[in-house]
């Protein structure tokens, strides 16, 4: 009788165990699936600021000679980050 309480408990234990190694696991994919959502804006983002970009060198030649070289260095960062 003792050896079956033994074998409850330790199949009780196990139990537990896997539920907390499954909670684990859970909220590790969702952090998994945020970083992977928060990239995906990144990416939308970069998209919108290089077609702004193109728009706005339409207009270069109208800046003002402080605002092109401000706009020029501007570009270079964005070109080093991307």
């Amino acid at each position: 009788m003792a050896f079956d309480i033994a074998k409850a408990v330790e199949s009780i234990g196990q139990a537990v165990e896997g539920g907390f190694s499954y909670a684990e696991k859970a909220k590790e994919n969702q952090s998994e699936t945020e970083i992977i959502k928060t990239n995906k804006r990144y990416v939308k983002a970069l998209n919108v600021a290089e077609k702004i970009i193109l728009l706005t060198y339409r207009y270069f030649n109208d800046f003002k000679e402080k605002d092109q070289k401000e706009y020029e260095d501007l570009i270079q960062k964005f070109i080093k980050y991307n």
